[in-house]
């Protein structure tokens, strides 16, 4: 009879679990997808860049610099945009149009996926440890909640970054390199997925070779005992990577690298000159002050500023794209649980705990090199280490609290003592206690973590559009919506610069055929690379200001670039009441 039961009971529980997981992931998709196309109140640069790219492959086959399907990267700004991210834009502007949500779905898609991924994830990390045999599913399901409601990918799941879809990619790719242990033909396709990733995002293209080798590491044996399927799998990825390498190697490439790393930093070389000559040179001055050494200390410094208490659960990244700037990268209740994970893992399973360790320092690495740090962008493929260790911590607490206190050994019965009356607890009795006060725990631990989500959610969909809508450059889409209604009475609009990128604005929200900007676009790029387009068709976007104060010309611009004299058609103002933009001509 038991025989039978048992398959019932555990059938029972996995449906059980299984359902959670359901939730959690819709849930996930829920709160990624809300007004997404009203928070964040506007299309950054990047997103209006891949939107146009994409419509512009849609419709012609080629990017906006009229290059056809590139594979190694889309020019775009100047900045050599990867390309994934840019191709699975293009089916969802095909039905959606060119569109706030065409662009933004895709990250919200792959942020939802990254949720159910963890789930998976997590399971294969646990298995095989007999320490984690009873928690693993919940381990897994409360990892895959906790990135679910995680404010840091939260934030990046709902707009169209290139970095969220990379993260989710390497998930699959892990994850599909811990199946090869039971499943050994997935040797043959799972480094496809640290390939595609170096194809969707700059930091993702040293972040996802250093994860290959730590996870080949992991699999060595089972690669050894299928030789074929791993050489096949190898193989596919180096020759994927074919059409990349060139444009690794290029000129362009090392001039965007030379931009944001430090070690173009020409005041550390001065310093270490300046040191130098106060010591009076000599070999000791030369080992002390080397510019070698100054650099590796600020690389230090670069590097440890992303575990900053300041950063992780106090006021996240200085961006605030990328963070409420109220809110941690990680929630303040996080912070002891991501303590106590750690210290557990590493008394019960030191191989586990080095391989979320080192996951972490190489996602950290190569955005150590960059000047601007911390910043939680180019370290999204942390995720979801952070979570995976606190769900960790969070768990093994709730099991530390259900322990019974220890008491003495008593026989009911035995002469002259009351079992009782020493603290000896009937089994029920205690087993009710351990259970009220796990219950009891969990619910304290619950009732945190609501409260931290729902200050997140409140602010950032009352106060966070108001406060930041600037930082989005908040203001386009509706000046161009007005410009339409009055352009066909005017020779020429000017659009002014003041925000940066307005061509590629006007372009997204005018829809303008791919094929027509090609033919009469006037562009150029300047000495450090970038990408400047100065007009195509009626519209003009001088460097400076609106340029010369002409009849027959409407203009878009900063109420302090309105001449005197001119007359106003429209103000554009922000969420806050402040205005962003005036449209004017002059009578």
């Amino acid at each position: 009879m038991k025989l039978i039961s048992l398959p019932k009971k555990l059938s029972f529980q996995k449906a059980k679990l299984s359902f959670v997981l359901f939730g959690i992931v819709v849930g996930a998709f829920f709160i990624r997808a809300y007004r997404v196309t009203f928070v964040p109140p506007s299309l950054s640069w990047d997103e209006v860049s891949i939107g146009y790219n994409a419509y512009s492959i849609l419709k012609t086959g080629r990017d906006e610099h009229g290059r056809f399907l590139p594979l190694d990267a889309f020019v775009g700004y100047g900045d050599y945009k990867p390309p994934v991210a840019v191709y699975l834009t293009v089916p969802f502007v095909a039905i959606f149009g060119l569109s706030e949500l065409a662009v933004r779905l895709p990250s919200v898609i792959g942020g939802t996926l990254a949720v159910l991924l963890t789930y998976f994830l997590v399971i294969e990390l646990y298995k095989g440890y007999n320490n984690y045999k009873d928690y693993n599913r919940y381990i897994a399901l409360l990892s895959a909640l906790l990135l679910a409601i995680s404010p840091w990918h939260l934030q990046l799941s709902r707009a169209g970054w290139e970095a969220n879809i990379a993260l989710t990619i390497l998930l699959s790719g892990v994850l599909l390199v811990l199946r090869s242990r039971e499943h050994p033909r997935l040797l043959t396709v799972c480094w496809i997925p640290f390939v595609l990733a170096m194809y969707t995002f700059n930091s993702a293209r040293y972040v996802a070779p250093l994860l290959g080798l730590l996870f080949l590491f992991l699999v060595r044996r089972d690669m050894l005992a299928h030789k074929r399927f791993a050489v096949i799998g190898m193989a596919i990825a180096l020759l994927s990577l074919a059409p990349l390498v060139p444009h690794l190697v290029s000129p362009e490439a090392r001039l965007r690298f030379a931009e944001v790393n430090i070690f173009s930093d020409l005041s550390i070389v001065e310093k270490a000159n300046e040191r130098m000559a106060m010591d009076g040179g000599g070999l000791l001055a030369n080992i002390l002050h080397n510019r070698r050494v100054g650099f590796a200390i600020e690389y230090l410094k670069h590097f440890f500023d992303h575990f900053q208490p300041w950063f992780l659960f106090i006021r996240g990244d200085g961006n605030p794209k990328f963070s409420l700037q109220d809110v941690g990268q990680l929630y303040l209740i996080e912070a002891p649980f991501l303590i106590y994970g750690i210290y557990r893992l590493f008394t019960t399973d030191v191989k586990l705990a080095w391989t979320l360790i080192f996951w972490l320092i190489f996602a950290i690495l190569p955005a150590a090199v960059a000047r601007e740090t911390p910043h939680a962008l180019r370290i999204e493929n942390s995720l979801p280490v952070w979570q995976i260790v606190i769900a960790y911590g969070i768990v093994t607490s709730l099991s530390l609290s259900s322990r019974p206190m220890s008491s003495p050994r008593v026989r009911f019965g035995e002469a002259g003592r009351d079992p009782e009356k020493e603290g000896w607890i009937p089994g029920q009795a205690r087993n009710d206690n351990r259970r009220t006060n796990m219950l009891l725990t969990a619910s304290l631990v619950g009732f945190l973590y609501l409260g931290s989500f729902s200050y997140f959610w409140h602010n950032y969909f009352n106060h966070y559009v108001k406060e930041y809508s600037s930082e989005w450059q908040y203001g386009y889409k509706q000046a161009v919506a007005e410009m339409q209604k009055f352009e066909g009475s005017y020779n020429n609009v000017v659009v002014s610069e003041a925000y940066g990128r307005s061509y590629m604005y006007t372009l997204f929200f005018t829809r303008t055929d791919p094929s027509s900007y090609l033919k009469s676009k006037k562009s150029t790029f300047d000495a450090a690379g970038f990408y400047h387009v100065f007009g195509f068709g009626k519209y003009r976007f001088p460097d400076r200001g609106i340029g010369s104060f002409d009849q027959n010309t409407l203009y878009i611009g900063l109420p302090v670039e309105a001449p005197g004299g001119a007359r106003v058609l429209a103000t554009i103002n922000r969420p806050n009441g402040e205005p962003a933009f005036v449209i004017f001509d002059r009578p």
